[in-house]
């Protein structure tokens, strides 16, 4: 058995505190007894220097680099406390699987690269520093399947692969993925299950967001109610894509035990 815990969509930026990911690094080496593997589902870092929503694309670089410090900063407070502990423990660390799925907002960079090739000398993925501190990180839209749970980003919802979204993602995710499957982008909350013909036991999970609570960009400016900020945990995975128990924890609460 193991204990899965999901950080959704962070969106660390420039205007924004980091604080949120103190709190969460405090929360995460607390509970070091059950945590096995943590899941990072993409789109930690925001980079609007990259944007691309409006006309097409713009590049500012004069604030990528804000968007780069950030994004390193937000890293090493999430990791801190851990970091902390197994240096003062060397000999009994804590090391849970760390696993990070690449969103669209990383992808940015990818999609810069291939409209201005100038960039390419010196602006790839490798500037966030994501290898230093997750054992695996995957491509934008990659599936990647943990003990019998599919995690990505976001699952596409038909053949010209716009992101599952509306009010019930839970189930769609289950009737278009016929296998349990998480994933972030759309900032919501939401959990179904289902058993299939063959009596398998599945769930759908949209797993909400980690941002700043004061966020809001044009872009989203008219969905922020519907968010929800948290974190998830899977607990007792059983290989098989299924759970004994589910958790979702608010950043109001981390805040209050943690902050």
């Amino acid at each position: 058995m193991t204990t899965h815990l999901i950080i959704p969509d962070a969106h660390a930026h420039y205007q924004f505190d980091n604080h949120r990911f103190d709190t969460l690094g405090k929360f995460i080496l607390d509970r070091k007894d059950q945590v096995t593997n943590v899941i990072c589902l993409g789109d930690f870092a925001d980079l609007p220097s990259l944007s691309q929503h409006g006309e097409g694309l713009s590049f500012e670089g004069r604030r990528l680099k804000e968007d780069v410090d950030v994004t390193h900063d937000a890293l090493k407070r999430l990791w801190g406390p851990v970091n902390r502990y197994n240096a003062r423990r060397p000999k009994k660390p804590f090391r849970p699987k760390t696993v990070m799925c690449l969103g669209n907002h990383e992808a940015r960079i990818d999609r810069h690269i291939e409209h201005n090739a100038a960039l390419d000398s010196w602006l790839d993925m490798s500037i966030l520093k994501y290898e230093d501190f997750f054992d695996e990180v995957h491509p934008f839209q990659a599936r990647v399947t943990i003990d019998g749970i599919t995690y990505s980003h976001y699952f596409a919802s038909g053949v010209a692969g716009r992101p599952i979204s509306g009010e019930s993602i839970g189930r769609t995710l289950c009737t278009k993925n016929h296998c349990s499957s998480v994933q972030g982008h759309s900032h919501v909350f939401d959990h179904a299950e289902r058993v299939t013909a063959t009596g398998q036991r599945i769930f759908g999970l949209s797993a909400g967001c980690f941002i700043h609570p004061d966020y809001v960009e044009s872009w989203c400016a008219g969905t922020v109610h519907y968010w929800w900020r948290g974190i998830c945990i899977l607990h007792d995975v059983d290989g098989e894509g299924y759970y004994d128990r589910i958790e979702w924890i608010t950043m109001r609460w981390l805040e209050r035990h943690y902050g």
